[in-house]
């Protein structure tokens, strides 16, 4: 008889980052007149800086009523998604070296995307030349977890080897500029992440995911067609630690592990505040979280999935990787990867 092949374990053999170059700093957002001082939106969410796709003049025309983000698209000024994801994706297949095969299917998980139909994947794999099953699972910004999730069930599945999974987002095309509570926490960004089950593929090894919903809360983060973002902020605010450290205890309970078994942990980086009221409650010390948030803002589901690209050189094998993301649906999810 011969022996029962192992299970295959999908593995994170690559992961890449992109942020938009022009800035919107706290100073900049203080000459837009929202009402709000530089001091007083750090100290309120922690955000110093966030990046965005837009031009600083078009912000500032968007803020006086001056130009639409219809005539913006119309002439040209806001980059595509697909665009976007061409340095994370040269990054990820950089880091995926020797292991990189061509993906048999590309998942994107977005919050703002260019298109209604095709799937955003199909432009993106367009935009970058992929020729494969492209579809779209969106879960706003628990996209990137709820997207690990879909790509690890077809790959234990057999249905496929290797898996491209990119978040790409651009709240700064869809916020309030008048609107202090908002427009001050979001940035823009994208990530490519590729995941495989062929053998001996190094990276980040993905031992298991969670994904649970409350769709009784679905109201209290929206951004309808044609308008803006909007969100209940103290409700969410809640619901984001809360579920931040429920989600991030319920995966370390399923693979009996303790707080100082966790060598990095990183979460949707919604604002610093909200990030370091979980690390509070969940017990880990400061140095074993990695974030983002104070340079790049809230990057929706970019967010975690940037983080974790950002610090690709500083794991080393063995490190166990905590990663947990909320956002709109309500929904939650978590991760827990291993450095192999």
């Amino acid at each position: 008889m011969t022996a029962r092949q192992a299970t295959p374990v999908p593995v994170i053999t690559g992961m890449g980052h992109y942020f938009p170059p022009t800035k919107l700093t706290n100073q900049f957002y203080e000459g837009l007149d929202i009402g709000s001082s530089a001091a007083w939106i750090e100290e309120r969410v922690g955000i110093i800086e966030r990046r965005t796709v837009l031009a600083l003049d078009d912000v500032t025309k968007l803020r006086r009523g001056e130009t639409t983000l219809t005539t913006l698209r119309q002439e040209g000024r806001i980059m595509p998604i697909g665009e976007m994801c061409r340095e994370p994706w040269r990054m990820a297949k950089e880091r995926s070296a020797q292991a990189y095969y061509d993906p048999n299917v590309v998942i994107s998980g977005t919050s703002v995307p260019d298109w209604d139909i095709p799937a955003n994947a199909c432009a993106i794999a367009a935009t970058l030349g992929l020729e494969t099953t492209a579809f779209d699972v969106n879960s706003a910004c628990s996209s990137f977890v709820v997207d690990l999730h879909v790509a690890r069930g077809l790959l234990l599945s057999g249905q496929a080897t290797d898996i491209a999974i990119f978040n790409a987002e651009r709240y700064s095309t869809r916020v309030n500029f008048a609107d202090r509570a908002s427009c001050v926490l979001f940035g823009d960004g994208a990530a490519a992440s590729i995941v495989s089950t062929r053998p001996g593929a190094r990276g980040l090894a993905v031992r298991d995911t969670v994904v649970i919903s409350s769709p009784a809360g679905s109201q209290h983060v929206k951004l309808p067609d044609g308008d803006f973002f909007s969100q209940n902020g103290a409700a969410v605010q809640k619901f984001a630690v809360t579920k931040t450290v429920a989600v991030t205890q319920e995966i370390m309970k399923r693979q009996n592990l303790q707080p100082d078994d966790i060598s990095y942990f990183v979460a949707h980086q919604a604002n610093y505040r909200m990030l370091m009221a979980a690390v509070e409650k969940l017990g880990f010390h400061h140095d074993k979280h990695l974030c983002n948030v104070q340079h790049h803002g809230n990057q929706g589901g970019a967010g975690a999935p940037n983080v974790l690209s950002m610090n690709w050189d500083k794991y080393k094998v063995g490190d166990l990787i905590a990663v947990a993301v909320v956002g709109s649906g309500l929904t939650w999810a978590g991760a827990l990867l291993e450095v192999v």
